[in-house]
Formats: structure tokens, sequence, C-alpha cells
């Protein structure tokens, strides 16, 4: 006895449905690894960011206390080191549009095709 039209076509309903579903459940994973390892990649850069701040910091209040002992002056030496980070500045405003942001979109793009590529 063959099965009827109908039952073939409600087994393929439900193998559809199952395939769809599963499909939607393997995209969701895939979202949320990929929004766990760009969570992780930016935390960790703020990490390092934050670190290198209070480093920089640290060393430019030395620097201000060393420039001012050399010219006698405390407040001397903190507008000398003032001045360097004016000098190093003007160049970051004039390049940020055109290097600096297609740098960092370039290297996030570059992140999510090194993950897809690791998949396949």
């Amino acid at each position: 006895m063959e099965p009827e039209p109908d039952d073939y076509f409600q087994d393929l309903r439900l193998l559809v449905t199952d395939y769809l579903s599963a499909r939607i459940r393997l995209f969701k994973y895939e979202v949320y690894e990929k929004t766990a390892k760009i969570s992780a990649a930016l935390f960790s850069s703020f990490v390092i960011a934050m670190l290198a701040f209070l480093l920089l910091f640290f060393l430019s209040i030395a620097l201000g206390f060393y420039f001012g002992s050399l010219f006698n002056s405390i407040g001397t030496g903190f507008l000398v080191v003032a001045g360097f980070y004016f000098i190093l500045l003007v160049p970051f405003i004039f390049l940020r549009k055109n290097r600096i942001e297609k740098l960092i979109v370039d290297r996030l793009i570059e992140k999510l095709a090194e993950e897809e590529e690791d998949e396949k």
C-alpha cells in the first residue's frame, strides 16, 4: 500500500520547517559568536588603552617635573610637555578622517572576514 500524496507533502512540510528552524538557530549562534568575539576584542583593546593612558599620564607628570627642574619653573616644565602633546595633536586632527577612521574600519572588517574564513 502506497502512502497518500498528502502524507508526502505533510512529511515534506515537517522536514522543511525543521530545516528552516535549524538554519535560524545556526544563524543566531553565529551572530552570538561574532558578537562575543568582537566584544572580547573591544574589551581587551579598552583595557590596553586605559593602561597605556595611565602610563602616559604618569610619564607626562614625571617629564613635567623633570623639565620644571631644568628650567627652574614647574609651570614651564608642564608647558613644554603640553606643547609636545599639542604638536602631536595637530596632525592627528588633520589625518583623522582620511587615515585613522579608515584604518579602524579596515581592521574591523578584516577581523570579521578572518572569523568567517576560520569557520569554513
